[in-house]
């Protein structure tokens, strides 16, 4: 085999090798994307939660105290 073909398939096996990574960057990024996209989903989920839990508990608070001053009422 001359140095030609060498090269060429030097060449030929680097350009492969390229396409491989290129793809598995690629996968990576796709895949990194969606993952941020559901985390940013989960976050505002989390958020809403929170901000219903946090409701939940000031009426809950709220008919404590007045619990409180029924009971204090009637000693």
């Amino acid at each position: 085999m001359d140095i030609a073909a060498s090269v060429f398939l030097v060449v030929v096996a680097a350009v492969v090798i390229a396409a491989i990574w290129y793809a598995g960057v690629r996968k990576r990024v796709a895949v990194s994307a969606e993952l941020q996209r559901q985390y940013g989903e989960q976050a505002a989920e989390t958020q809403r939660q929170l901000t219903e839990m946090s409701a939940q508990l000031a009426d809950l608070n709220r008919r404590t105290a007045e619990m409180h001053r029924i009971l204090k009422d009637a000693e």
